[in-house]
């Protein structure tokens, strides 16, 4: 196996290679450790080789190299992991698709900064508004880009689903950004490393938002473009629509974690644009 490892890893052009925390993922490609990170982006990947390229081109304008960039390659068949290397980011690969849920934890756990930025690997969401979150992530401790303009790149269905468990999500938890399914958004890394997230495929997102009302944390929504998408859709509008309104429905008993015997002392608030 380590053989094999070491193969690909040349193949790739990569400088090193670690022991990851599973036997089922490998960090193929790692940069050198700075004193003090500020920001991790994390970027779940699965056959994106059309779309990433674009997204991480993006990326590396918008951060000038100021931030970590960690690329998760979900058991991909196509050239994703090769086209990540052709910049300089990290990059673990799973040895089977395990979903985006999987690919996040993942991404979560080899995340060196302070705070932890997500986006999508599809070109749909500005990297562009990154720095902006980064700036807002100074005063709060999770910054979502909700999706104002551009829905109609979004399918019909896709968008009074979104509309109908977003008003769930309002109502049941409180929670103060507009776009909770919003494939680019960040929190304290602290915070989610509280949260143990169990969800699995694109239900993370549910249960993250439904967790940072519950946490109390101070919540900041930014406007962004969504954007046409790049490369083929993976995800299935009914099945991804009853996995949340499960999720949404099994959470109502989730208690926020504690300090000290007390909820974590943040307040909800969202400020206006």
């Amino acid at each position: 196996m380590e053989s094999v490892a070491r193969t690909e890893n040349l193949r790739l052009g990569c400088d090193s290679i670690e022991h990851s925390p599973s036997i089922s993922e490998r960090v193929f490609k790692d940069m050198p450790k700075k004193s003090r990170l500020t920001t991790s982006i994390v970027v779940p990947a699965y056959n994106e080789e059309e779309g990433l390229p674009v997204v991480l081109e993006r990326i590396f304008k918008s951060v000038n190299g100021v931030c970590e960039v960690v690329v998760v390659d979900d058991g991909s068949g196509d050239k994703t992991s090769e086209v990540a290397s052709r910049f300089p980011c990290k990059i673990v690969k799973h040895k089977v698709n395990k979903g985006k849920a999987e690919a996040m934890k993942t991404g979560i756990r080899h995340s060196r900064g302070e705070n932890v930025i997500f986006i999508d690997a599809d070109g749909t969401y500005p990297a562009e508004a990154i720095p902006q979150m980064i700036e807002a992530l100074k005063s709060c401790d999770a910054v979502y880009g909700s999706r104002a303009n551009g829905r109609d790149n979004m399918p019909r269905f896709n968008r009074l689903g979104n509309a109908m468990f977003q008003t769930m999500m309002k109502y049941i938890y409180g929670f103060g950004a507009s776009d909770y399914s919003t494939g680019l958004y960040g929190l304290k890394k602290h915070h989610l490393d509280m949260m143990d997230i169990k969800a699995d495929g694109f239900n993370i997102e549910v249960e993250i938002a439904i967790k940072t009302s519950r946490m109390k944390l101070k919540v900041k929504d930014i406007p962004v473009e969504y954007l046409p998408r790049l490369g083929t859709s993976k995800l299935c509008a009914w099945k991804v629509g009853m996995g949340h309104l499960k999720t949404i429905t099994s959470h109502l008993a989730w208690r926020a974690p504690q300090r000290n015997g007390h909820e974590v002392p943040t307040s909800v608030t969202s400020p206006k644009i």
